[in-house]
């Protein structure tokens, strides 16, 4: 019986416990690794952040001095008895006083004889001359 025993730990409990110490090792070699490229990471990380610092500057600096203006108005249309209403919106981008883009129409109908929302009625308002010398248009100059 002595030697079954023997020879039962030999082939089965041995290899077992080898195996759980194999994947011990390897967890250890990994966990290593992982911590060494994390080092390495982490030191890139910061060469980049301490290399970008000074363009950042310049960049707030080009952020600040960009404008952005928008107009929104309502314009009313004449068609028949009843009044085509839309809200008109209007936006350019500016550096400094120097205008970057030409202004960029956007025109949203609301509709025919619709109850118009109480911040939509707080728009300014075109007069109906001034529309029929300015065609409507949807364009992005």
């Amino acid at each position: 019986m002595n030697s079954l025993t023997t020879e039962l730990i030999f082939w089965l409990i041995l290899p077992g416990v080898v195996a759980v110490g194999a994947a011990y090792l390897v967890f250890l070699l990994m966990q290593a690794r992982i911590h060494v490229i994390t080092a390495n990471f982490q030191a890139a990380v910061a060469k980049v952040e301490s290399g970008g610092a000074g363009c950042r500057g310049v960049t707030d600096e080009l952020l600040a001095d960009l404008r952005f203006e928008r107009h929104r108005f309502l314009r009313r249309v004449p068609i028949g008895a009843s009044y085509q209403t839309s809200v008109v919106t209007q936006e350019r981008i500016y550096f400094r006083n120097i205008p970057l883009t030409g202004w960029m129409e956007e025109e949203l109908p609301l509709g025919e004889g619709e109850i118009l929302a109480p911040e939509v009625c707080t728009l300014p308002m075109i007069p109906t001359v001034a529309l029929q010398a300015v065609p409507v248009s949807l364009s992005t100059r």
